[in-house]
């Protein structure tokens, strides 16, 4: 009976080997994943370990899971890991697995833009974390993922305070400073910045995170497209546009190989390039990738997601610019109408669009509607941005086009002033939007 028994529980034991074997090199080791740890599972996947006997079940949800999310497929990522997270619940809370749960379920939902179940997520993955001690890499990670949530709902004092919390402990307890989780840190930290207008601050992150992640797993893994993404925008926020488009194109490459041209990472970076081509006034090039960035994030995030709303209101502002302004309106009514539901009036997403469409409501001629959505975008820019941010400095440039339009020439001259203070500090004197200000300043005040 004792022999049967023990060549069961080697039967057991070598099937349970091999479950590991499959997790370890099919999941945790397949290269089509390594995408995970360049955000949305960067905690996950270093806590997954290996498959025990009493794990079985809670692995085949949280694999099936990120395999779901990995396709785009949240509607059963969401089904197998909220399955994950009630298996988890039997676990003790010093079990890393039930951080691990929490975590998966709060950044699936701030990836699907619903903030408001994410963080009592967050929350409980940082409660989490900090049983398990000060001294484990899983603390100041899952306060960064929770400074990340901050930063896209637009509180950015509570986001800096989480990053620079989550920085420090890393620094002092885990004295690790090449390991790529501590550049999630820092790549947290300049996307902050540059949602700042901070962008030295922002480059200076984002080029020590580039490294640390090149350092460790070369220079065209898709590890590293995220951190070029992250680059390209803030040259293109300072005007270095040939720098930008490098970056961009090159994250483009690595992300479509990579993940398919179908992926919402591949989207954002199809919108960010043709937010680009817009920019430099390659309206043909940018119309097409705004369309298809469109398309992939309509199809994989749903109708009401907020990247869905920036690329609406990129496609509005190309309109714009190509003398399209009833599409434009239209278009930027409909980001308006999801970025109110999905992010709130005080937001600054929300404010862009606003600002824009006031001045698309200025082109036509309607100073009613245009007064109305540019002072709703200042005033939101007011409270939750520094009086230094440059998109402050453009609403007020934008004020100043309207006084202007009202007869108003002192109030528009001293608005004008004041914004080109704002965005030479900001932006440096030899900046595209810089000046432009300046030129406005000249044509009214001579």
């Amino acid at each position: 009976m004792n022999e049967t028994r023990g060549a069961e529980r080697q039967t057991k034991l070598g099937h349970l080997h091999g479950i590991s074997i499959f997790v370890r090199e099919k999941i945790l080791g397949n290269k089509h994943y390594k995408w995970y740890r360049r955000s949305v599972w960067a905690i996950s996947l270093l806590w997954a370990g290996y498959v025990t006997v009493q794990s079985i079940p809670f692995y085949t949800f949280v694999g099936a899971g990120e395999q779901a999310y990995k396709r785009g497929d949240y509607l059963t990522a969401e089904e197998q890991l909220r399955a994950a997270y009630k298996e988890s619940e039997r676990f003790s809370p010093k079990d890393p697995r039930r951080a691990k749960a929490a975590n998966n379920l709060a950044e699936l939902y701030r990836t699907l833009g619903r903030y408001a179940e994410a963080e009592p997520y967050y929350q409980k993955t940082v409660t989490l974390a900090e049983g398990l001690g000060e001294n484990r890499k899983e603390y100041p990670i899952s306060l960064s993922n929770l400074g990340t949530l901050y930063r896209d709902e637009g509180k950015y004092q509570e986001s800096e305070k989480t990053f620079l919390k989550a920085l420090d402990i890393w620094d002092k307890k885990i004295k690790q400073p090449d390991d790529p989780l501590r550049s999630a840190i820092l790549n947290g930290l300049g996307k902050l910045r540059r949602d700042e207008g901070r962008y030295a601050d922002a480059e200076t992150y984002y080029k020590e995170a580039l490294r640390i992640k090149q350092k460790a797993f070369g220079n065209n893994d898709v590890e590293i497209a995220g951190m070029l993404d992250n680059l390209a925008g803030v040259c293109r926020d300072e005007g270095r546009y040939a720098e930008s488009e490098c970056f961009y194109r090159r994250a483009l490459s690595i992300d479509e190989t990579a993940l398919g041209k179908d992926h919402p990472e591949t989207a954002t970076d199809k919108n960010n390039l043709a937010g680009l081509m817009r920019e430099i006034g390659q309206y043909k090039m940018a119309r097409p990738l705004y369309k298809e960035a469109l398309r992939v994030r309509q199809l994989r995030l749903g109708p009401a997601h907020p990247q869905v709303a920036k690329s609406l209101c990129g496609l509005g502002e190309l309109d714009l610019a190509s003398g399209n302004s009833d599409d434009a309106v239209r278009l930027f009514k409909q980001a308006l109408k999801i970025q109110t539901k999905a992010l709130g009036l005080m937001h600054p997403e929300t404010a862009t669009t606003e600002d824009a469409l006031g001045m698309t409501y200025l082109k036509q001629g309607n100073l009613t509607l245009a007064k109305e959505y540019i002072d709703k975008a200042i005033e939101t820019r007011q409270k939750v941005l520094s009086p230094q941010h440059p998109d402050f400095g453009t609403s007020l440039r934008h004020e100043a086009t309207l006084a202007m339009k009202e007869g108003h020439q002192k109030e528009a001259v001293a608005l004008l002033q004041e914004s080109l203070s704002v965005l030479r500090a900001a932006l440096g004197e030899n900046h595209p939007l810089t000046k432009s200000a300046e030129s406005d300043l000249k044509t009214i005040s001579g």
